[in-house]
């Protein structure tokens, strides 16, 4: 049977509310606005409003300890860490540890749909699951840029010269389709099992998180491919809305058929 369907059942991605005990009169309010300081269609002061907003949001969850994690956090280490600080841990978890890997496994279903012979590789090949993911970090880096960094020291960088104090930033996309440090970086070839990407950042800066999102790709793909073996476009890829402008990439719908 054929039936059209949505990776989430609004059509697109949400921040998951239950983790952190949301009521469920509050949820769509907050998943709205939870969105929105990532948004660069926004205005800056819009979505530094927005950000305090969810701060604020989060500070009363806090205040109020539900049988969530930041409930948890709260009772356990309310006379450690001051309201501000397990509220800003609660946006932490929203903004890395559900906005990066949701888009990822969204943009990576996105992908495989669009290069039928590669989905074919990891339907038939779930043993090569953790080279496939690799590859689908750096191809599709859904967080194109580090955060903003300062010079400290005079420092040459490509043959320019950048002074201390100089602002900085990053583009990891660039970094992981540069062809000087990777063949056919355009190319997506599940077989070739690559690592030592700059999808986590690196050094210092690498993200805390990578080995749990690794792990829920790990696990999400091959279970989705196990589970709709005839996954395919509801119509075609025109159906596909991308979001216009965010430092996550994502779609904001993925309709699909099995």
């Amino acid at each position: 049977m054929t039936a059209p369907a949505y990776l989430s059942r609004q059509g697109e991605f949400h921040p998951d509310p239950s983790l952190l005990v949301v009521p469920p009169e509050d949820r769509e309010r907050f998943q709205r606005l939870a969105g929105r300081p990532l948004d660069l269609s926004l205005t800056p002061e819009d979505r530094t409003t927005a950000f305090r907003q969810v701060r604020a949001y989060m500070a009363g969850l806090v205040s109020r300890p539900g049988p969530g994690v930041l409930g948890a956090l709260a009772r356990e280490h309310g006379d450690e860490a001051t309201v501000d600080e397990l509220a800003a841990i609660g946006h932490l978890m929203l903004l890395a540890g559900h906005e990066t890997t949701a888009n990822m496994l969204s943009l990576g279903t996105l992908a495989l749909l669009r290069h039928p012979g590669q989905m074919r590789v990891l339907r038939e090949r779930p043993d090569r699951v953790d080279a496939a993911v690799e590859v689908l970090l750096r191809w599709l880096t859904v967080v194109n840029a580090a955060s903003p960094r300062v010079t400290t020291e005079p420092v040459e960088l490509a043959g320019r010269r950048l002074p201390a104090g100089e602002l900085v930033l990053v583009s990891l996309s660039a970094a992981n389709r540069d062809p000087a440090y990777v063949r056919d970086p355009g190319d997506l070839d599940l077989t070739r099992g690559e690592a030592g990407h700059l999808a986590f950042g690196h050094g210092v800066h690498h993200c805390l998180g990578a080995p749990l999102a690794r792990a829920e790709l790990r696990i999400a793909l091959p279970a989705l491919l196990r589970r709709f073996p005839r996954l395919r476009f509801a119509d075609s890829t025109a159906g596909v809305r991308l979001r216009p402008g965010g430092l996550v990439h994502g779609v904001t719908a993925l309709p699909m058929a099995w």
